[in-house]
């Protein structure tokens, strides 16, 4: 005996595992048209993605590589400090 049996008082339908034919026959051809659309909108994105990324790569100036230990700026503008006037805070 199953859990699901012993719960519910019957077995579960398993059918949805295999392929069922359509009752509706449009429902097939409307399924085939959906998943065609579907293909042809992934293609157009993937293009598309290829397009902006070939023109960003055109642009794009090359990063520099940090390091760990490298010094570096740091903007202060949004530091709070307890200081009343950020000019007495310490320079670090």
């Amino acid at each position: 005996m199953s859990p699901f049996f012993a719960n519910y008082g019957y077995h579960p339908q398993t059918e949805w595992m295999r392929e069922r034919q359509a009752q509706n026959p449009r429902a097939e051809l409307y399924s085939h048209w959906m998943k065609a659309i579907h293909k042809r909108a992934v293609e157009a994105l993937n293009h598309r993605g290829e397009a902006m990324k070939k023109y960003y790569d055109q642009k794009a100036l090359q990063q520099p590589d940090y390091k760990e230990d490298d010094l570096g700026m740091l903007n202060g503008k949004d530091i709070c400090t307890k200081r009343p006037s950020k000019k007495l805070s310490p320079k670090l």
